[in-house]
């Protein structure tokens, strides 16, 4: 009878140990995600334009990574100017975020000089919570863009250069 017991009482701390181990090695209700810790970005905006202050569409508005150009991701405006751009990029938490406008069609709306804003970590609202895995929550930020038109030169030839040779004393 005492070995039965013995016996009994090893393979319930065997299991208890196995639901223990397991447990504490892996998320059963997540899927256990390895490597680097990620945060997804949310940035919404408006691109406009500087002296009417009129949408511009048609605009990319570009997030830029730390790796690039690896993790950039890229938006275009609709017609009234604004965009929401979507990205996960790797982060222990809120970071600097760098977002970029370029005119990527000159005729369509005229051309626009780029333009870069950044984003500081205290400036991004946190609009999810961070889970017990690598992941370190959802931040929400806002960048408008207001752009200046450019002075597009027309190309009717470049004016001829004068050249004159140096004479110089040779003795």
């Amino acid at each position: 009878m005492k070995k039965f017991v013995l016996k009994t009482y090893g393979k319930i701390i065997a299991w208890i140990l196995t639901v223990l181990g397991l447990y504490t090695s892996c998320d059963i209700v997540e899927p256990v995600e390895y490597g680097t810790p990620t945060a997804d970005f949310v940035v919404k905006g408006k691109v406009t334009d500087e002296r009417t202050q009129q949408p511009i569409r048609g605009m990319a508005v570009i997030s830029k990574s730390d790796t690039a150009p690896y993790g950039n991701d890229t938006v275009i405006t609709d017609t009234s100017g604004n965009y929401e751009l979507n990205f996960t990029a790797t982060a222990f938490g809120a970071k600097d975020l760098t977002v970029y406008a370029s005119d990527i069609d000159n005729d369509t709306n005229g051309a626009y000089l780029s333009d870069t804003i950044r984003i500081k970590a205290h400036e991004l609202k946190q609009i999810e919570k961070r889970r017990k895995n690598w992941y370190n929550g959802k931040f929400e930020g806002k960048a408008d863009f207001k752009l200046r038109q450019a002075t597009i030169m027309p190309m009717y030839g470049v004016p001829s250069t004068e050249y004159k040779e140096m004479e110089r004393d040779i003795e």
